[in-house]
């Protein structure tokens, strides 16, 4: 009986031994993954805002963005359907203290740079280019569009009319709008 116990016992040591040999040699390759999550990013934001004072002629008064990017909007979206941007006055510009003075107010859109989709094609683009109130008709709404279909980032030039009309009718003082500017994934 002793013999037995010793026997089986060198046995068992030896299938543990060689379990434990086998299950090192067994596995000679592992994969390892790595992940990079990208969280979703949705932004506009707006350049500081901008005074002018009036020529004193019947003309227009042009809010101009020029070629500077810090007077332009900038959006970005990574929705893989991309996004839509809004740019809308709902008032045209009226007299800070006395709101029965109004003049109308024209917004006109441009997309001023634009990722393109590797094949030269830009991302962004303007879907409504101009639009203006006609605070006469009750129409104090204007808006503008910029559309992407893809991810990608755009500064968008946006143009602010102030509609004179007759100079010699408008009260002294300031006139102004707000231009508020909205940004959704498609």
């Amino acid at each position: 009986m002793k013999m037995n116990i010793k026997g089986l016992l060198k046995v068992v040591s030896a299938v543990v031994v060689m379990a434990g040999c086998q299950s090192l040699m067994a596995q000679t390759t592992d994969t390892q993954k790595f992940t990079v999550t990208v969280p979703s990013a949705l932004s506009i934001v707006a350049p500081a805002d901008q005074l002018l004072t009036h020529d004193a002629t019947n003309n227009n008064q042009v809010f101009s963005p020029g070629t500077d990017t810090a007077n332009h909007w900038a959006v970005l979206c990574n929705s893989g359907a991309g996004a839509t941007v809004n740019l809308t006055t709902s008032t045209p510009f009226t007299h800070t203290t006395n709101s029965s003075y109004k003049r109308d107010a024209r917004l006109g859109l441009a997309v001023s740079s634009t990722d393109n989709n590797g094949g030269g094609s830009a991302i962004w683009t303007v879907s409504s280019a101009s639009d203006q109130t006609n605070y006469t008709s009750a129409d104090n709404n204007a808006t503008v569009t910029a559309t992407s279909s893809a991810p990608g980032k755009a500064t968008l030039a946006l143009t602010v009319t102030f509609i004179t009309n007759t100079y010699s009718t408008l009260l002294q003082g300031d006139y102004s709008i707000d231009v508020v500017g909205t940004i959704a994934a498609n």
